[in-house]
């Protein structure tokens, strides 16, 4: 029986026909794309032996004609390898069939092959189906994995935000009050507790909207006159907690929390003539381990009180004299 090359050529596409010296015969029309015109084996490709090394074109042939595989690697593309074994046939020629095994994904896209560069029984392609299904699966769960931690940090951060103000809310002031008191050996701060004066009469005169966008506008204020450091939290209703790590020195805090309060004296709300200011006091944290978190807010408590006593609109800073 003879066989036609034209039938191997459509038949097997990835076949090579030798001769014994390791001239190309003939070749399937896929392998014809990998060969670049070379018209000798061991021109295209290189034979790996079992340790992975290169060997002689001898070497290739006699493992053919034992029946053993071959590993060949395109000198061209050294990330594509082709395995396959061959017989030797009655008239002294070598007949191979090639497969690109796990070197597919890169072949099919150095060559651009599509499923028609491939014998209707191999399953080359649906392995590439697979994989790319893979693919598809790996990138779907790596987006939603991100979403997922996108939104878990946004509910993190939400946990911890004022919804209005977007200041740190009482539990995440909380959080950050701790890890002060746990650090205030090496990183002094100075609590803030700072109330909004005559705040109550635009909520009667104007309503809560109008209430509401005042208390947006004092606590961009508020932020605005601090370092990036500082901690601004609001407590409820019209009271504001702050944390500075700025400055301890009294002086310095009088002068910033001035600042602040002759910001909001500023402010417009829903009449100009309705203005407000703030009263302010302050607790220095000594780092004394013995003073509690509620000796400190006491402090800062009854400084506030002082300051509203004295007229509002003032700063106190808190002594061991009050």
């Amino acid at each position: 029986m003879r066989v036609d090359a034209r039938d191997l050529f459509e038949l097997m596409p990835m076949h090579l026909c030798l001769d014994g010296s390791g001239g190309i015969v003939s070749c399937g029309r896929t392998m014809a794309r990998l060969l670049h015109g070379e018209g000798r084996i061991d021109q295209a490709f290189i034979h790996i032996g079992r340790d992975g090394q290169e060997t002689t074109l001898a070497d290739m042939l006699a493992r053919i004609s034992s029946g053993k595989r071959v590993f060949l690697n395109l000198r061209l593309h050294h990330d594509i390898y082709l395995r396959g074994h061959g017989v030797r046939t009655s008239g002294g020629l070598v007949l191979l069939n090639l497969g690109f095994g796990a070197s597919l994904y890169p072949a099919i896209r150095a060559f651009d092959l599509t499923d028609s560069d491939f014998a209707p029984s191999d399953l080359a392609i649906e392995f590439l189906f697979l994989h790319e299904a893979n693919k598809a699966a790996l990138a779907e769960l790596s987006r939603v994995n991100k979403s997922l931690k996108t939104a878990r940090e946004h509910a993190q951060i939400m946990s911890v935000t004022d919804p209005l103000t977007g200041v740190l809310n009482r539990r995440g002031f909380d959080i950050a009050f701790q890890r002060a008191m746990e650090q205030r050996e090496h990183m002094p701060f100075a609590l803030v507790h700072l109330d909004l004066d005559h705040f109550k009469q635009v909520n009667d005169r104007f309503g809560h909207a109008a209430g509401d966008r005042l208390l947006q506008l004092a606590a961009e204020a508020i932020r605005s006159e601090l370092r990036a450091s500082d901690k601004v939290c609001r407590a409820g209703g019209d009271e504001f907690l702050v944390l500075m790590f700025s400055t301890t020195r009294p002086e310095a805090l009088q002068k910033a929390c001035g600042r602040i309060i002759s910001r909001l004296e500023t402010l417009e709300g829903a009449d100009h003539d309705q203005r407000i200011s703030a009263s302010i006091g302050i607790a220095v944290c000594p780092p004394d381990p013995a003073i509690r978190d509620a000796d400190l807010f006491e402090r800062a408590d009854n400084a506030l009180y002082r300051a509203k006593a004295s007229g509002r609109g003032r700063v106190v800073i808190w002594q061991a004299t009050m």
